[in-house]
């Protein structure tokens, strides 16, 4: 398969106009080679992983965490050089997916809402909010159920209407149109005049984290045997006040801590998330589980690894799981 193809792909799963202004999604290092049957996909870019990548064959690697978020110049040896040494020399392409795959409604970031079935879930710290626009356009002849179905079916398609002059509206969001516009064309044979009309609502938001409530509320011993089994490690660190039940829940995968207070705001009885550091636990208005930076984020890269397999069906695409920076020490 083409690596260009490849990559818009990423950049469907991925869109990088949703990525933080301080942040580095894309290409990381633009690669020599132009078609590939392997993808990797991996949560953090270090010489052991994409060793391990490029060893099998990769000739795409996409990881969550950027390679670097400010450019660097190659002028010492480090992780960073090393990186460099390997991809470069091996033709192959590394692309990140950080924020811009954080961010994506209904994406994998999301698993621990998926996993313990919140319900009314809505984004913790909304990002932007992007409004779809209306096209509709003139044809003399009536639009099959056929061609209708298609373009309703495609991605980001909202409605599809005709009515008795030959007028018809879609409601589509704005990332999606060029697409829709080409297919229209190419099933009615011509490029319509189309006329565009920005609308207000309904309106998708993308953001960080999320919040909800769980279907039954649950005590505190059921609940932190529940998350227990859904996130793979050897310890959760507890903080804040304990409460005796949990209806609403907040999380936040990877380094979250700063949206504690947003979280308490909106209602929740204990938030989830990674990298807690000693004051924001002290200050903590609510109880806040540490389930570790690595374990939520690594869980998301392997689901995502499946959602791009069942997109790239021509090519093989492998999840090379990462190590946890740190190591727990027990006490005997």
């Amino acid at each position: 398969m083409k690596i260009m193809d490849i990559l818009a792909t990423f950049r469907i799963l991925a869109p990088e106009e949703n990525q933080s202004s301080w942040d580095n999604c894309g290409i990381q290092i633009a690669g020599e080679t132009t078609e590939t049957d392997k993808v990797a996909v991996a949560l953090e870019p270090t010489p052991a992983t994409l060793g391990k990548c490029l060893e099998w064959g990769a000739g795409a690697v996409i990881t969550h965490h950027p390679l670097y978020m400010k450019p660097k110049s190659p002028d010492a040896e480090s992780m960073y050089m090393d990186v460099l040494r390997r991809v470069i020399k091996s033709g192959a392409w590394l692309y990140s997916a950080h924020t811009s795959l954080d961010t994506r409604p209904g994406g994998p970031a999301f698993w621990l809402g998926d996993d313990l079935a919140l319900e009314n879930r809505k984004i913790l710290e909304v990002e932007t909010g992007h409004a779809p626009i209306e096209a509709s356009f003139y044809t003399e002849e009536p639009i099959s159920r056929e061609a209708a179905d298609i373009w309703a079916n495609h991605d980001g398609i909202h409605s599809v209407s005709q009515n008795r002059t030959g007028e018809v509206r879609l409601v589509c969001d704005e990332s999606h149109w060029a697409d829709v516009a080409d297919k229209i064309e190419f099933s009615i044979g011509k490029r319509p005049l189309f006329y565009i009309r920005a609308l207000t609502a309904p309106q998708l938001e993308t953001g960080f984290g999320e919040i909800g409530r769980l279907p039954q509320p649950m005590s505190w011993n059921t609940f932190i045997t529940t998350l227990d089994d859904h996130v793979q490690r050897e310890a959760l660190m507890i903080s804040g006040p304990q409460p005796e039940t949990v209806t609403t829940v907040a999380y936040c995968g990877g380094s979250g801590s700063s949206l504690i207070d947003r979280a308490s705001q909106a209602g929740a009885d204990v938030f989830i998330t990674g990298d807690m550091k000693y004051h924001p636990a002290v200050e903590t208005p609510i109880c806040v589980v540490d389930a570790g930076h690595f374990s939520l984020e690594e869980e998301m890269m392997r689901r995502f690894a499946k959602e791009l397999a069942n997109e790239l069906t021509d090519i093989d695409v492998k999840f090379f799981e990462g190590e946890d920076p740190f190591r727990v020490h027990i006490r005997k």
